[in-house]
Formats: structure tokens, sequence, C-alpha cells
């Protein structure tokens, strides 16, 4: 077995319940009452807020590091992307 396919498997398993970076890019969590939302979706369906134009996984990746090349989100420590090869800058964090 490669890397590349244990990591579609992995992907694919994290996708059928709900979570990953691809699941996270279609959810916006309303800040006011906690709701879950479609990704373009502007307003809250449950309490009438305004929603933030970011996604959950922009929040999640705004909290971490990450590769500027290819949106992938890093350890801490990360010198290179895992993902692309991109080299880490020290602080790649929004």
């Amino acid at each position: 077995m490669t890397i590349e396919y244990l990591e579609s498997i992995k992907l694919l398993g994290m996708k059928h319940y709900g979570f990953g970076p691809e699941e996270m890019k279609k959810i916006k969590v309303c800040k006011s009452c906690g709701a879950k939302s479609g990704a373009t979706e502007t307003v809250c369906s449950t309490c009438g807020e305004l929603l933030s134009n970011k996604t959950l996984y922009d929040e999640y990746k705004g909290r971490h590091v990450y590769c500027k090349n290819c949106d992938t989100v890093l350890a801490k420590d990360s010198r290179f992307c895992p993902q692309c090869g991109h080299r880490i800058e020290k602080l790649e964090v929004e």
C-alpha cells in the first residue's frame, strides 16, 4: 500500500462521517447561536443573525499554521509542507 492510497482511504472515511477539510469548507457556524449553515448562506436560519464570510475551515485555518501554497494545515514546527513540498515561513497564520 502506498502513502497516497492510505491518505485517500483516511479522507474518504473522514468525509463519510462529516469531517475533513473538504466538508469544513461547506459549512459556516453562527457565532450567535452555534447553528450550522451552508457555506453560501449569509443569514442564520435559526436565529436570523448575519453569518461571517468565513467557512469552518477558514476559521480553523486562521488558528493554525498552514501552507500558503496549497492551504494544508500543518504542525506548528513544520518546515516544509508534506502535501506540496513548499518551504514554510515562520508565521504563516492568518
